[in-house]
């Protein structure tokens, strides 16, 4: 019976295909016990478009024990334009937390939500008479817990720089590969030529998908992404199996891009309404 059991594993295993590989790295990382790891799972999904998978995934990490957690998936809620999210971040905006009602504010901002502009001309004007009483309430909670005004432009200027980028990534990502010790002109060179469409460029990066420097792999693998390069599609699928773990978490990240249907020019991000 054991032998029975064990054979239909090896079986399973052997057929499961690269994207499922990528999505169970994905939610095994995003589900672990080290805040540090699920974070770093919560940014690499910022390549994603938004349906209701990777939308349900990030939504329970804004409910994470952890708040630079909750920070991450809010920001990278707004990153990928998921609006179907949107009451999730309305409610995030009563965390305890100031960087992530920060966090939650600026993404809802950039998915045209009222509440996000609200709280944004709030912390810009002060506490205004005219303010809400759940937007006042917001505001007083910040600086509360701040314990320093002046401290709300501080996150306004980290998230500002860290969260948004420059071609919609969850960049603090990034800034934590250029700080790497082992950290290049190559990564950011990878990075801010993710848009970049000509043939060149996609030969570059596919060498760059084999570079030593591990920061240089990720960055070349989540600028892939970006760009839909689906011609290095077999390239990305072995990094699954990277030394370094954030290699691999881009790469998972990557293949499951890749295989999302291409968003429409013009057309707006949506996601299929979820139960709350």
């Amino acid at each position: 019976m054991r032998l029975f059991a064990f054979f239909l594993v090896a079986v399973v295993a052997f057929a499961a295909t690269p994207g499922d590989t990528a999505w169970q790295i994905l939610e095994n990382r995003i589900h672990d016990t080290n805040p540090i790891k699920r974070k770093q799972a919560v940014l690499a999904m910022g390549v994603l478009r938004p349906e209701p998978r990777p939308d349900g995934l990030l939504e329970s990490a804004v409910d994470d024990k952890d708040a630079s957690v909750r920070e991450a998936a809010c920001a990278t809620l707004g990153v990928i334009q998921s609006r179907g999210s949107a009451p999730k971040l309305r409610a995030a905006l009563s965390d305890s937390v100031p960087e992530v009602i920060f966090a939650a504010a600026k993404a809802l901002y950039a998915l045209g939500d009222p509440a996000g502009r609200e709280i944004l001309t709030a912390i810009l004007l002060g506490e205004q008479s005219d303010a809400s009483g759940f937007v006042s309430g917001s505001i007083r909670s910040m600086k509360l817990k701040l314990h320093d005004p002046k401290g709300l432009l501080l996150i306004g200027v980290s998230q500002g720089a860290g969260l948004a980028g420059p071609f919609g990534m969850g960049v603090p990502l990034a800034e934590g590969l250029m700080k790497d010790n082992q950290a290049s002109g190559k990564t950011a060179a990878a990075l801010l030529l993710a848009s970049d469409k000509s043939p060149a460029t996609l030969a570059a990066l596919k060498a760059a998908l084999s570079e030593k420097n591990w920061a240089v792999r990720a960055a070349a693998t989540r600028a892939v992404a970006i760009r839909d390069a689906a011609t290095l599609y077999p390239d990305v699928v072995k990094l699954l199996d990277d030394n370094r773990e954030e290699v691999g978490l881009a790469a998972a990240a990557a293949l499951i891009r890749l295989k999302q249907a291409p968003s429409r020019p013009g057309a707006k991000a949506t996601a299929k309404k979820r139960p709350q």
